[in-house]
């Protein structure tokens, strides 16, 4: 099966498996896909597509949703397959990166649209129109909430964006980064520290 998703579909140009009974390396099977080449799409998509989908089951804890991460990582796979570096890892942690980076963005979109929804329900009738101290102090914040973020390493970043916006728990974050529970919880606990400092430092105005 070739991989295929919303916005684009793996080209399915001619190309013939090279012969000799033996695997290609992640290199020429890169370069393959990346040509376009439909046993590269289908030899790439048959290895890391079961792995792709379990690792959507423990991110987004939907089948359906974990469909469209398979789908949207071949996608985008194919599309940036030149970027693929093979003296800096496998093809398959290149893929698997792919995955979990997209999981992370679906994660954060739910979020936000949960958070949205829920703002608007609790909303009461007739909210009066915040003044301009209100808004001044909306936009610092949020700066401060960017700014904040900007900040902070990509580990703990990671980390926060897993267990504060996909609701997962420390073990559950060093499984899904592959790395010790203790180190998880210090780069959550880091993290938060930083928001809530750059939050409740007004001083600075």
């Amino acid at each position: 099966m070739t991989p295929a998703g919303r916005e684009g579909r793996a080209p399915a140009v001619a190309g013939t498996r090279p012969s000799g009974g033996t695997e290609p390396s992640d290199a020429e099977l890169s370069q393959a896909f990346a040509a376009g080449k439909r046993w590269a799409a289908e030899a790439l998509y048959s290895r890391l597509a079961p792995r792709v989908f379990g690792l959507g089951r423990v991110m987004l804890g939907d089948p359906a949703q974990a469909e469209d991460l398979v789908q949207d990582t071949f996608v985008k796979a194919w599309r940036k397959a030149s970027s693929y570096d093979p003296d800096r890892g496998s093809l398959d942690t290149w893929v698997l990166l792919v995955a979990r980076s997209l999981a992370v963005d679906a994660i954060r979109h739910r979020v936000l649209q949960q958070r949205t929804l829920a703002a608007h329900r609790a909303q009461p009738p007739g909210p009066a129109e915040p003044g301009p101290e209100g808004l001044a102090v909306t936009r610092d914040l949020a700066h401060r909430a960017r700014r904040a973020m900007g900040e902070l390493s990509a580990g703990q970043r990671a980390a926060l964006e897993l267990a504060y916006f996909g609701g997962r728990t420390a073990a559950e974050v060093a499984e899904l980064e592959g790395i010790p529970v203790g180190t998880a919880k210090t780069r959550i606990r880091t993290a938060l520290l930083k928001l809530r400092t750059a939050l409740e430092d007004r001083d600075e105005l």
